[in-house]
């Protein structure tokens, strides 16, 4: 059965009908009543230049790296990590990296809790890719699935009385993202990295989900660089990026504001992979060196796979992961700092980090 024609007009202008208050036409108003958008690319072009340029080199430069697992594997952390301090919340990244060791910190706080399930979130997207991810039901489950480990073992009294009351929050929720999936296909013609800022931008207008939205929708601009081929996985760590440039995107700015400061936020992301992997490589090569000297039973060489794959570890993480004792650990860390491949990050006698060495 076809759409009638004014359905079919109302999909059509869906980014239209969501930005009709950004003003930011050219010359007279037009006689017609029907908007139509017009952006100001001289005010936004330069960030934009960058940007582009920027995420053309680390994506070719993560296409034909070995180095790629590790380095999606830490921008997973640092993405999540910046995701929770957008609250003003902290969460040591050896804390965070605890989740692969099936372990916790000695105080788990809300925060790292918060990051724990943001990780999974964004594995997740990883893993499902945009055909999985954007529909009505696959932006549901982004929610359900972060609400069910933050608030998993908590129980409501009103269960009973809210079931009602939940499917209708469903149903509304069902519509607005149909609504922002409209806006998605509309901008379709349009450059990846600006018309990713403006879905971003509308997501948080319509507020699509009730929980955790603002959260989704910045995992989910990378996800559309990705949709639109930009970029060939979750390689953009935008959160990172906007903490990096002290950014907030705040709805009630401009809308040619809003972009230039999100181009802003993914130049210096695709800036600060290209230095991690440059530092990856680097680590790499020196373990290359230093694993050439040693047996085949040596646990050296697993160790060193930790150190590519994670930012930040504590001694508590490699016993875990490595099954060994506590002189073991710190023997085969000695090692490496000897070698100056690994260094310790806190300068504490006690609870002490190490990460790569740069």
């Amino acid at each position: 059965m076809q759409a009638s024609p004014q359905a079919a007009a109302v999909k059509a202008n869906a980014l239209t009908h969501e930005l009709q208050h950004e003003r930011l036409l050219r010359g007279p108003e037009r006689p017609s009543k029907r908007y139509a958008l017009g952006l100001p690319w001289e005010s936004f072009a330069r960030a934009w230049s960058l940007a582009e340029d920027r995420l053309a080199r680390l994506e070719q430069q993560l296409l034909s790296s070995d180095l790629r697992h590790s380095w999606i594997c830490r921008a997973d952390f640092k993405e999540v990590s910046a995701l929770v301090a957008r609250e003003g919340e902290a969460v040591a990244m050896e804390d965070l990296v605890l989740v692969d060791a099936q372990s916790l910190p000695s105080r788990p706080s809300a925060a790292w809790i918060k990051a724990k399930a943001l990780l999974s979130l964004r594995r997740q997207i990883g893993r499902a890719g945009p055909a999985k991810t954007l529909t009505v039901e696959g932006l549901l489950a982004l929610e359900q699935r972060l609400m069910e480990i933050l608030d998993e073992g908590e129980e409501s009294d009103e269960a009973m009385e809210g079931e009602l009351a939940e499917d209708g929050r469903r149903t509304a929720s069902m519509d607005r993202l149909q609504r922002w999936l409209d806006v998605v296909g509309e901008l379709e013609s349009t450059p990846a990295v600006p018309a990713a800022a403006m879905a971003l931008r509308v997501w948080q207008r319509i507020k699509p989900l009730d929980h955790y939205g603002t959260e989704i929708g910045l995992l989910l601009a990378p996800l559309l660089l990705w949709h639109w081929g930009k970029t060939k996985g979750m390689t953009v760590c935008l959160a990172a990026g906007l903490q990096e440039t002290r950014r907030h995107l705040d709805s009630a700015t401009p809308l040619d504001a809003w972009i230039r400061q999100f181009c802003e936020a993914v130049q210096v992301a695709a800036n600060a992979g290209l230095d991690e992997h440059h530092s990856i490589a680097r680590g790499r090569a020196r373990l290359v060196e230093l694993l050439t000297r040693h047996g085949a039973g040596s646990r050296l060489p697993h160790l060193a796979w930790l150190f590519l794959n994670y930012p930040a570890l504590s001694t508590r993480f490699i016993k875990r992961r490595l099954e060994l004792t506590a002189q073991g650990s710190n023997w085969l860390l000695q090692e490496l700092i000897a070698e100056e491949v690994v260094r310790e990050i806190t300068g504490k006698p006690k609870n002490r980090v190490y990460s790569l060495a740069s």
